[in-house]
């Protein structure tokens, strides 16, 4: 045999990882849409290039040597590996041309936005990605989304803000309950009640800073639950009360065990806003304002708190109302985190 001094090329891999999986050469060859003497020339040049024998002869057997067999069940492998890369590339290419890709945190779970999955001809398609709050404005920085969704608690800087619509803080409440009274809830009728939150973390200008220690009181037990709809499922079971936006609560509407309450005091106002890249192309623009304008549908269909909603606003491009906050400046409502500037 000749010394190694030239590798092995794919058409190599394929014939000895099909030789493998028929286990005879011809129908090896057939697999592959080769005559029986141009898999010959192949497993021999194989042979050539790796510097070793691979098969050998017993009987009218042809058969792979040690050598062989460790080649071939790499080639194998190796095979199926390409294999499920190609399908996954193709699965992954087929998203590639004309999406958005939408980004949304803990509050996943907006009805309004299935309005914008039916897109107009020829307009780009929608894809709901959901991101940890925390992460949802890189994710628009670094590209991996087109829009983030959500009501930040300061608009964030370097990126361009579309407004979508106020909001205000209130409660749920299991149905029956003492809490389900019709009168407002005061933040001491908590203080020893299981409160669920999303997150630990205590967000300025939400419910802890707003609400608890505006009234010097906070819940003794406070559970995290970063699913919305096992906290609405909890809170209809009668394990806990949650405060959320009321678009939120509305959104969610079939928890028919669970009973939306106002806060007592000034209202705790929210300001949606859908966030994209300032140097974002016109297909993401025009669908920010599909985005919008299905929010603003939802708003006359009654979703969320109607005390609201005739302050709403649709932003676009080029007049983008700032809902009185500045970029980087908190603001009176937030959303389940501090939005990084």
């Amino acid at each position: 045999m000749h010394t190694v001094h030239m590798s092995l090329d794919r058409p190599h891999f394929q014939l000895l990882a099909a030789f493998k999986e028929f286990g005879r050469l011809g129908d090896a060859a057939r697999s592959l849409h080769l005559s029986p003497s141009a898999a010959s020339h192949r497993l021999a040049e194989a042979e050539r290039r790796a510097g070793t024998r691979l098969t050998e002869s017993v009987g009218r057997t042809l058969r792979f040597t040690p050598a062989g067999e460790h080649l071939a069940t790499t080639a194998a492998e190796l095979e199926a590996i390409i294999e499920r890369a190609m399908l996954t590339t193709r699965w992954i290419g087929t998203g590639e041309p004309s999406r958005i890709r939408v980004g949304v945190g803990f509050y996943d779970t907006p009805g309004w936005l299935l309005d914008t999955f039916t897109t107009p001809p020829g307009a780009p398609r929608i894809e709901l990605l959901r991101f940890g709050d925390d992460a949802l404005l890189d994710a628009v920085r670094n590209q991996k989304a087109d829009v983030a969704i959500a009501p930040w608690p300061k608009l964030p800087s370097g990126l361009q803000n579309v407004p979508l619509g106020l909001d205000k803080l209130v409660a749920a409440v299991p149905a029956g309950s003492t809490l389900a009274d019709g009168n407002p809830i005061h933040a001491s009728e908590l203080h020893e009640v299981t409160f669920l939150t999303s997150d630990y973390r205590a967000s300025r200008g939400f419910e802890f800073h707003e609400f608890f220690l505006a009234a010097d009181v906070v819940p003794i037990t406070v559970v995290q639950v970063q699913s919305l709809e096992m906290m609405l499922r909890l809170v209809g079971n009668g394990d806990g009360v949650t405060i959320q936006p009321s678009r939120v609560l509305t959104w969610n509407r079939p928890h028919s065990n669970v009973e939306i309450v106002p806060l007592e005091g000034r209202d705790i106002v929210l300001a949606w806003t859908a966030t994209h890249r300032i140097d974002a192309d016109d297909e993401i623009v025009a669908a920010t304002n599909r985005i919008a304008g299905a929010f603003a549908a939802a708003a006359e269909r009654g979703e969320g708190d109607t005390s609201v909603h005739d302050r709403s606003t649709i932003g676009n491009r080029h007049t983008v109302e700032t809902l009185d906050l500045e970029e980087g400046q908190v603001g009176p409502g937030t959303g389940p985190g501090d939005a990084p500037s």
